[in-house]
C-alpha cells in the first residue's frame, strides 16, 4: 500500500516540473528567433549605411572639383580682364585728348558761325556794299604821287565796319587764310574801336596760327588779353596763346601762361583744357597746397 501512494505522489510532482521544461524551450525558441531578426537587422542598417557614406563622400569630391573649377575660372576671367583694361587704357587716353582738342575747335567754329549768323542777318540790305568793298579791297592799291604821298586816314568808300567783318571771316571759314589776315588787319585799322574789334583781334591770332605764324599769333593774343581784359573770350585768348607758344619753341614760357590761366579760372573749361595741354609738354599741373598755420605757443 505504501509504495502505490509513493508512486502516486511522485507521478503528481513530476507533471508540473515537465510543465516548466516545455515552457522554458519555448522561451528559448522565441529568444533565438529574436536574436536572428535582431542580427538580419543590424546587417541590413550596416549595408545601407556603407552605401549612405559612400554617396556622402561622392558628393563632397563633385563639390571639391566643382569649387576648384570655379576658383581656376574666376582667376581667368580677372586676367582677362586686367588685360583688356591694360590694352585700352592708352587708346581711350589718346582718344580723350582728341576729344579735348576737337571740343576747342568745335567751340570756336560754333561761336564764328553763330557770329557770322548774325551778321548776315543785319547785312542782308547791305549785300551790294559788300561786294563793292571787296572789290575795291581787291584791287591794287593806286600809284602814290611822287611828290605829295599820304596815308589813308579812314577805310575805302563804302566799307562799314559790318561789311569788312563778314567778309574776314568768310574768307577765313572758307580756307583764304592770307585774305583773311589783311581783312582783319584793315578792320583793326580803320575800326579800332568798334564792337567787333576784340573778336577781329582774336580771330587775327587763329587765322596767325594756322599759318604758323607763332609769334605773330602770341603778339596778336597779347593784344586782347591787354586791350580786351572784359572781353568774354580773354581766356580762350590765353588759352591759345599758351599752345602758340609751345608751337613756336618756347616750352617755358608756354607753361607759365598755362599756369597762370589755371591759377586765374580754375573751375573754367579752358583751366582743364590747359591741365592736358600741360600733360602734353610733360609738366603736369599740380595745385598749390595751402601752407599749414602755425599754432602760437601759449
Amino acid at each position: 500500500m505504501r509504495p502505490i501512494v509513493l508512486f502516486i505522489l511522485a507521478s503528481v510532482l513530476a507533471i508540473p516540473v515537465f510543465a516548466q521544461k516545455d515552457k522554458i524551450l519555448e522561451i528559448q525558441r522565441d529568444v533565438a528567433l529574436l536574436q536572428n531578426e535582431v542580427r538580419s537587422m543590424k546587417s541590413s542598417m550596416d549595408e545601407k549605411f556603407a552605401a549612405l557614406n559612400v554617396l556622402v563622400q561622392q558628393t563632397l569630391d563633385t563639390s571639391n572639383k566643382s569649387t576648384t573649377a570655379l576658383a581656376i575660372l574666376d582667376k581667368t576671367l580677372a586676367d582677362k580682364l586686367k588685360e583688356q583694361q591694360t590694352s585700352l587704357n592708352a587708346p581711350v587716353a589718346g582718344v580723350n585728348t582728341k576729344v579735348d582738342q576737337m571740343t576747342t575747335e568745335f567751340a570756336l567754329m560754333k561761336e564764328a558761325v553763330g557770329e557770322l549768323t548774325e551778321l548776315i542777318k543785319k547785312l542782308q540790305g547791305q549785300l551790294s556794299d559788300m561786294n563793292n568793298a571787296v572789290r575795291t579791297l581787291a584791287a591794287p592799291p593806286p600809284a602814290p604821287a611822287p611828290t605829295a604821298p599820304s596815308a589813308p586816314t579812314g577805310p575805302p568808300a563804302g566799307v562799314t565796319s559790318e561789311s569788312l567783318y563778314t567778309a574776314a571771316l568768310q574768307a577765313k571759314n572758307g580756307g583764304q587764310l592770307d585774305f583773311a589776315a589783311r581783312q582783319l588787319e584793315d578792320y583793326l585799322r580803320f575800326f579800332p574801336n568798334e564792337s567787333y574789334a576784340p573778336n577781329a583781334q582774336f580771330n587775327l591770332g587763329v587765322v596767325m596760327v594756322s599759318q604758323n605764324r607763332f609769334d605773330d599769333a602770341v603778339k596778336a593774343f597779347d593784344a586782347v588779353l591787354e586791350k580786351y581784359p572784359d572781353y568774354p573770350k580773354v581766356l580762350d585768348a590765353q588759352l591759345e596763346k599758351g599752345r602758340a607758344l609751345a608751337k613756336s619753341g618756347q616750352r617755358s614760357a608756354a607753361v607759365t601762361e598755362l599756369r597762370n590761366l589755371i591759377k586765374k579760372s580754375p573751375a573754367s573749361g579752358q583751366a582743364a583744357l590747359a591741365k592736358e595741354e600741360l600733360k602734353v609738354l610733360g609738366m603736369p599741373y599740380t595745385a598749390p597746397t595751402a601752407p599749414a598755420v602755425l599754432r602760437k605757443k601759449r
